[in-house]
Protein backbone atom coordinates (compact mmCIF):
# COMPACT_ATOMS: atom_id res chain seq x y z
CA UNK A 1 0.00 0.00 0.00
CA UNK A 2 1.61 3.54 -1.07
CA UNK A 3 2.21 5.98 1.81
CA UNK A 4 2.15 9.96 1.63
CA UNK A 5 5.78 9.79 1.24
CA UNK A 6 5.59 7.71 -1.69
CA UNK A 7 3.12 9.99 -3.36
CA UNK A 8 4.51 13.19 -2.69
CA UNK A 9 7.29 12.06 -4.44
CA UNK A 10 5.87 10.99 -7.12
CA UNK A 11 4.20 14.31 -7.32
CA UNK A 12 7.54 16.62 -7.22
CA UNK A 13 8.77 14.35 -10.55
CA UNK A 14 5.16 15.61 -12.43
CA UNK A 15 5.83 19.32 -10.85
CA UNK A 16 2.90 18.92 -8.87
CA UNK A 17 4.70 21.23 -6.22
CA UNK A 18 0.86 21.73 -3.76
CA UNK A 19 1.19 18.20 -3.26
CA UNK A 20 4.52 17.29 -2.74
CA UNK A 21 5.43 20.25 -0.18
CA UNK A 22 1.96 18.50 1.69
CA UNK A 23 -0.25 22.26 1.13
CA UNK A 24 -3.13 19.89 -0.05
CA UNK A 25 -4.60 16.90 2.50
CA UNK A 26 -3.60 13.62 1.47
CA UNK A 27 -5.52 12.15 4.09
CA UNK A 28 -9.29 12.48 3.71
CA UNK A 29 -10.44 8.93 2.73
CA UNK A 30 -14.08 10.04 2.02
CA UNK A 31 -14.40 10.10 -1.08
CA UNK A 32 -14.08 7.50 -3.98
CA UNK A 33 -10.74 6.92 -5.40
CA UNK A 34 -11.95 9.20 -8.95
CA UNK A 35 -13.41 11.59 -7.27
CA UNK A 36 -10.35 12.08 -4.28
CA UNK A 37 -7.78 12.40 -6.83
CA UNK A 38 -10.63 14.92 -9.14
CA UNK A 39 -10.33 17.09 -6.17
CA UNK A 40 -6.85 17.11 -5.17
CA UNK A 41 -6.30 18.04 -9.08
CA UNK A 42 -9.07 20.73 -9.06
CA UNK A 43 -7.47 21.69 -5.15
CA UNK A 44 -3.53 21.83 -7.12
CA UNK A 45 -5.25 23.81 -10.25
CA UNK A 46 -6.71 26.28 -7.89
CA UNK A 47 -3.63 26.90 -5.65
CA UNK A 48 -1.68 27.34 -8.85
CA UNK A 49 -4.33 29.76 -9.62
CA UNK A 50 -3.52 31.94 -6.77
CA UNK A 51 0.09 31.94 -6.98
CA UNK A 52 -0.22 32.62 -10.55
CA UNK A 53 -2.26 35.73 -9.87
CA UNK A 54 -0.10 37.01 -6.82
CA UNK A 55 3.28 36.81 -9.01
CA UNK A 56 1.37 38.57 -12.06
CA UNK A 57 -0.06 41.18 -9.36
CA UNK A 58 3.30 41.63 -7.70
CA UNK A 59 4.99 42.29 -11.46
CA UNK A 60 2.56 44.44 -12.63
CA UNK A 61 3.73 47.61 -10.40
CA UNK A 62 0.04 48.16 -10.14
CA UNK A 63 -1.22 50.91 -6.96
CA UNK A 64 -3.27 49.76 -5.00
CA UNK A 65 -6.31 52.40 -6.15
CA UNK A 66 -9.53 51.46 -6.62
CA UNK A 67 -12.47 53.43 -8.69
CA UNK A 68 -15.51 54.41 -7.00
CA UNK A 69 -18.49 54.18 -9.26
CA UNK A 70 -21.19 55.35 -6.86
CA UNK A 71 -21.34 58.59 -7.57
CA UNK A 72 -21.02 58.60 -11.67
CA UNK A 73 -23.33 58.82 -14.60
CA UNK A 74 -25.32 56.03 -15.83
CA UNK A 75 -22.97 56.51 -18.98
CA UNK A 76 -19.83 55.99 -17.58
CA UNK A 77 -21.07 53.29 -15.18
CA UNK A 78 -22.35 51.45 -18.54
CA UNK A 79 -18.88 52.19 -19.99
CA UNK A 80 -16.87 50.68 -17.12
CA UNK A 81 -19.22 47.35 -17.47
CA UNK A 82 -18.43 47.04 -20.64
CA UNK A 83 -14.82 47.50 -20.12
CA UNK A 84 -14.62 44.71 -17.48
CA UNK A 85 -16.04 41.96 -20.21
CA UNK A 86 -12.00 43.04 -21.75
CA UNK A 87 -13.61 42.69 -25.26
CA UNK A 88 -11.13 46.13 -26.00
CA UNK A 89 -7.92 44.08 -24.34
CA UNK A 90 -8.82 40.70 -26.67
CA UNK A 91 -8.76 43.16 -29.56
CA UNK A 92 -5.55 44.96 -29.15
CA UNK A 93 -7.56 48.46 -28.21
CA UNK A 94 -5.99 51.36 -26.52
CA UNK A 95 -7.78 53.35 -24.18
CA UNK A 96 -7.47 56.96 -23.06
CA UNK A 97 -8.45 57.64 -19.50
CA UNK A 98 -8.98 61.38 -20.20
CA UNK A 99 -9.86 63.94 -16.70
CA UNK A 100 -8.90 66.33 -14.49
CA UNK A 101 -6.75 65.43 -11.33
CA UNK A 102 -8.55 64.02 -8.66
CA UNK A 103 -11.60 62.06 -10.83
CA UNK A 104 -10.39 58.55 -10.65
CA UNK A 105 -8.61 57.84 -13.83
CA UNK A 106 -5.65 55.74 -11.53
CA UNK A 107 -8.00 53.90 -9.46
CA UNK A 108 -10.22 52.84 -13.04
CA UNK A 109 -6.83 52.13 -14.39
CA UNK A 110 -5.70 50.04 -11.75
CA UNK A 111 -9.19 48.54 -11.55
CA UNK A 112 -9.21 47.41 -15.14
CA UNK A 113 -5.50 46.17 -14.75
CA UNK A 114 -6.63 43.98 -11.51
CA UNK A 115 -9.46 42.70 -14.20
CA UNK A 116 -7.16 41.83 -16.69
CA UNK A 117 -4.46 39.88 -13.82
CA UNK A 118 -7.30 38.32 -12.37
CA UNK A 119 -7.96 36.74 -16.52
CA UNK A 120 -4.57 35.36 -16.74
CA UNK A 121 -3.15 38.53 -18.39
CA UNK A 122 0.48 40.07 -17.99
CA UNK A 123 -0.36 43.36 -16.83
CA UNK A 124 2.38 46.51 -16.11
CA UNK A 125 2.15 50.30 -15.08
CA UNK A 126 4.68 52.62 -15.42
CA UNK A 127 4.19 56.54 -14.61
CA UNK A 128 4.90 58.76 -17.59
CA UNK A 129 8.71 59.82 -16.64
CA UNK A 130 9.63 55.93 -15.24
CA UNK A 131 8.45 54.77 -18.48
CA UNK A 132 10.25 57.20 -20.64
CA UNK A 133 13.53 56.11 -18.68
CA UNK A 134 12.92 52.37 -19.23
CA UNK A 135 12.59 52.93 -22.82
CA UNK A 136 15.63 55.39 -23.27
CA UNK A 137 17.96 53.15 -21.41
CA UNK A 138 16.92 49.67 -22.27
CA UNK A 139 20.36 49.29 -24.61
CA UNK A 140 22.28 50.33 -22.15
CA UNK A 141 20.73 49.60 -18.18
CA UNK A 142 20.12 45.16 -17.69
CA UNK A 143 17.44 46.18 -15.36
CA UNK A 144 15.25 48.82 -17.40
CA UNK A 145 16.28 45.85 -20.60
CA UNK A 146 14.51 43.55 -17.46
CA UNK A 147 11.93 45.90 -17.64
CA UNK A 148 10.97 46.27 -21.13
CA UNK A 149 11.48 43.16 -22.10
CA UNK A 150 8.67 42.37 -19.59
CA UNK A 151 6.28 44.66 -20.79
CA UNK A 152 6.90 42.88 -24.52
CA UNK A 153 5.62 40.14 -22.98
CA UNK A 154 2.29 41.50 -21.88
CA UNK A 155 -1.05 42.13 -22.55
CA UNK A 156 -1.56 44.94 -21.12
CA UNK A 157 0.62 48.32 -20.33
CA UNK A 158 -0.80 51.18 -18.65
CA UNK A 159 1.18 54.56 -18.55
CA UNK A 160 0.38 57.28 -16.28
CA UNK A 161 0.30 61.18 -16.39
CA UNK A 162 0.86 61.42 -19.77
CA UNK A 163 2.17 64.77 -21.21
CA UNK A 164 1.22 66.20 -17.10
CA UNK A 165 4.25 67.78 -17.62
CA UNK A 166 5.20 69.06 -21.54
CA UNK A 167 7.91 66.66 -22.57
CA UNK A 168 10.80 68.03 -24.21
CA UNK A 169 11.49 67.12 -28.00
CA UNK A 170 13.54 64.18 -27.27
CA UNK A 171 11.63 62.91 -24.14
CA UNK A 172 8.62 62.82 -27.24
CA UNK A 173 11.03 60.98 -29.64
CA UNK A 174 11.65 58.18 -27.35
CA UNK A 175 8.21 58.11 -26.02
CA UNK A 176 7.23 57.65 -29.78
CA UNK A 177 9.28 55.20 -31.08
CA UNK A 178 8.08 52.89 -27.78
CA UNK A 179 4.27 53.49 -28.23
CA UNK A 180 4.57 52.69 -31.96
CA UNK A 181 6.95 49.30 -30.84
CA UNK A 182 4.79 48.46 -28.13
CA UNK A 183 1.54 48.74 -29.49
CA UNK A 184 1.86 46.45 -32.55
CA UNK A 185 0.71 43.38 -30.30
CA UNK A 186 -0.92 44.74 -26.97
CA UNK A 187 -3.35 47.75 -25.61
CA UNK A 188 -2.57 50.15 -24.06
CA UNK A 189 -3.85 52.32 -21.21
CA UNK A 190 -2.84 55.96 -21.35
CA UNK A 191 -3.81 58.01 -18.69
CA UNK A 192 -3.94 61.97 -18.97
CA UNK A 193 -5.00 65.29 -17.62
CA UNK A 194 -4.72 67.10 -20.48
CA UNK A 195 -7.23 67.37 -23.45
CA UNK A 196 -5.74 65.82 -26.77
CA UNK A 197 -6.32 68.99 -28.84
CA UNK A 198 -3.95 70.44 -26.43
CA UNK A 199 -1.11 67.77 -26.58
CA UNK A 200 0.29 69.52 -30.36
CA UNK A 201 0.49 72.93 -28.49
CA UNK A 202 2.54 71.49 -25.49
CA UNK A 203 5.47 70.50 -27.72
CA UNK A 204 7.89 71.72 -29.91
CA UNK A 205 7.48 68.76 -32.61
CA UNK A 206 4.09 68.91 -34.01
CA UNK A 207 4.13 67.04 -36.39
CA UNK A 208 5.21 64.04 -34.33
CA UNK A 209 2.61 64.55 -32.06
CA UNK A 210 0.23 64.73 -34.05
CA UNK A 211 1.29 61.30 -35.63
CA UNK A 212 1.73 59.67 -32.32
CA UNK A 213 -1.96 60.67 -32.04
CA UNK A 214 -3.00 59.25 -35.10
CA UNK A 215 -1.08 55.91 -33.74
CA UNK A 216 -2.96 56.14 -30.58
CA UNK A 217 -6.38 56.61 -31.62
CA UNK A 218 -6.74 54.24 -34.56
CA UNK A 219 -8.22 51.40 -32.66
CA UNK A 220 -8.51 52.88 -28.96
CA UNK A 221 -11.97 53.77 -27.00
CA UNK A 222 -11.39 57.56 -24.84
CA UNK A 223 -13.45 57.23 -21.57
CA UNK A 224 -14.00 60.78 -19.99
CA UNK A 225 -14.05 61.39 -16.37
CA UNK A 226 -15.47 64.35 -14.60
CA UNK A 227 -15.34 66.04 -11.40
CA UNK A 228 -18.10 64.04 -8.58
Amino acid sequence: MADITEIRELAQKLNLWNIARGYIDLNDEKLSNLDYLKMVLEKELEIRARQKHTKLRKASKLPNKAFDTSNSNKGLKWQIKQLSNLTWLKEEQNLILLGKCGTGKTGLAAQLGETAISNGHKTYYAPFDNFIAVAEKKATNPKAEAIFSYMQECDLIIIDDVFYVEPTRAELQVFYRAVTFLNEARSIIFITNRELSAWIDAVEDKHLCQTLLDRMTVNCQIVRLTDK
